[in-house]
């Protein structure tokens, strides 16, 4: 069968709930979203105890057949949140309690919520932390740098200045002539 084979409940556009048909075994199941594709993101049936739902793409292969590219797994979660969600549309008749389940209450959505918020020391033995920004300096910065620059440059630089090379030359040249002179 070519195309998303999507249906919708009767209805005015904005309100009513469409679904696709899962290729493989032809149940439905409802769309809760869009890619930037257009292609539609359903509530696939979950096989596991602990998660009500699978967010799950359709798409079409190069013949204009729907297939699930991730199967029976779901797209897989990434650390810009859910599902890549930001990246999605929410679709006209989605219930906004599914995208609270994927951010808040799906297994694995605090843990992505921390990471993208909390900022640990990279020295912590912790998993799940940013240590970007974290206020941690491993170099001087540019002040610091020329602040040290100078402090050493009073210490140790005289003998860059120019200040005290005629001193230096009229010594070295008068030591001489006394030595000529009288030694």
């Amino acid at each position: 069968m070519a195309g998303y084979n999507i249906t919708c409940d009767p209805g005015d556009l904005y309100s009513r709930k469409c679904y696709t048909t899962d290729p493989t075994t032809g149940n439905k199941q409802e769309i809760i979203g869009y890619t930037q594709g257009g292609d539609p993101i359903s509530k696939g049936a979950s096989t596991s105890s602990w998660m009500a739902w699978i967010p799950t793409l359709t798409t079409l292969n190069d013949a204009g057949t729907a297939y699930q590219p991730y199967g029976e797994a779901g797209i897989p979660y990434t650390l810009g949140g859910g599902s890549a969600i930001s990246a999605w549309m929410p679709s006209s008749g989605a219930d906004m309690q599914d995208y609270y389940y994927l951010n808040e209450v799906a297994p694995g959505s605090q843990a992505r919520k921390m990471y993208n918020t909390r900022i640990c020391n990279p020295l912590w033995p912790t998993f799940g932390c940013r240590t970007e920004g974290s206020g941690l300096q491993t170099a001087p910065t540019t002040e610091q740098s020329t602040e040290n620059k100078s402090l050493w440059k009073k210490i140790f630089g005289a003998e860059e200045t120019n200040k005290y090379v005629p001193y230096a030359v009229g010594g070295i040249v008068g030591l001489g002539l006394y030595k000529a002179l009288w030694g």
